[in-house]
């Protein structure tokens, strides 16, 4: 099952369970926890495989700033020394 449909489908059995009073029947219960568990098997692979961000907000946007003023910095050296 693509990883898209699992999601589609979720979000129906959503939208059906609020139809129906916020209740599944057990068919839709046992579908909704194979959909569930098969959604946790494809996050658990993103955090095996590197491909989840972890971390600050504030920790990443500290790093790019100091990684852009190195830059900006060897920029301003390249440019003096090509004057001289």
């Amino acid at each position: 099952m693509k990883p898209s449909a699992i999601l589609y489908d979720l979000r129906e059995l959503n939208t059906t369970w609020r139809k129906q009073s916020f209740q599944y029947t057990k068919e839709q219960q046992s579908l909704y926890d194979r959909l569930v568990q098969l959604r946790r098997e494809r996050v658990q692979q993103f955090y095996k495989e590197g491909r989840v961000f972890v971390g600050s907000r504030a920790a990443y946007d500290k790093e790019l700033a100091e990684e852009a003023a190195q830059i900006a910095a060897s920029q301003v050296e390249v440019a003096e020394t090509e004057e001289d």
